[in-house]
């Protein structure tokens, strides 16, 4: 019965580790709260890591922001409300989501008190600074969690 009873149990930790994330990625209780956004959920891709984000404009938006190598390489708003006059534009556009992929892409430099500096000439203040808000949560969650 001894030797029944060690079997089961050598049988159940081999079933349990083969079922682990074999990706090295860092185990995460979503989701975690920033100033204004809020890190709801991380996939990886190959080497990429895919952050999925919810910030607030005027309306909520959700968000995709990647990161490989060590730098921001992707930022895709998924879902918004925005209006299509307005906040709308500047997503659809991508400028910002661009001009913060660039600001960023080397993570080493990263400095949060000097992120706000991204133009938004469209008026809608308020989708402009939560793009900004989305991206401060992801790399300060990427630094906190993922960075070597």
């Amino acid at each position: 019965m001894k030797k029944l009873l060690m079997i089961f149990t050598l049988s159940m930790f081999l079933v349990l580790a083969a079922c682990g994330n074999g990706d090295d990625v860092a185990h995460v209780e979503y989701p975690v709260e920033y100033f204004n956004a809020n890190v709801t959920g991380s996939t990886t891709d190959g080497e990429t890591l895919i952050l999925t984000i919810d910030g607030e404009g005027f309306y909520p938006m959700t968000a995709e922001v990647s990161f490989e190598g060590g730098a921001m390489v992707g930022f895709e708003i998924t879902n918004h409300s925005e209006s299509a006059e307005w906040g709308g534009v500047i997503i659809d556009r991508g400028d910002i989501q661009s001009a913060l992929i660039d600001k960023w892409d080397d993570l080493d430099s990263f400095d949060v008190a000097g992120y706000s500096d991204v133009d938004a000439d469209t008026g809608a203040t308020a989708t402009a600074e939560a793009l900004e808000d989305i991206a401060v949560a992801a790399v300060e969650h990427y630094l906190e969690y993922y960075a070597d």
